[in-house]
């Protein structure tokens, strides 16, 4: 372990857009289907789950 990295640190952005991904292709939203999960997927059509417990 590096004594210089603090463990209790957090690391890397402070907002994961992972769970913005679309569940079926992986493709990143885009336009009004990137805040809006009941916007199809632009890639394959799909639509991201609105509830938490859906994924």
């Amino acid at each position: 372990m590096d004594d210089e990295v603090d463990p209790t640190d957090s690391a890397g952005e402070a907002v994961c857009w992972i769970g913005l991904l679309c569940p079926e292709c992986g493709a990143m939203p885009e336009g009004e289907g990137a805040r809006d999960p009941r916007v199809p997927c632009w890639r394959c059509g799909a639509v991201r789950p609105t509830d938490p417990g859906d994924a």
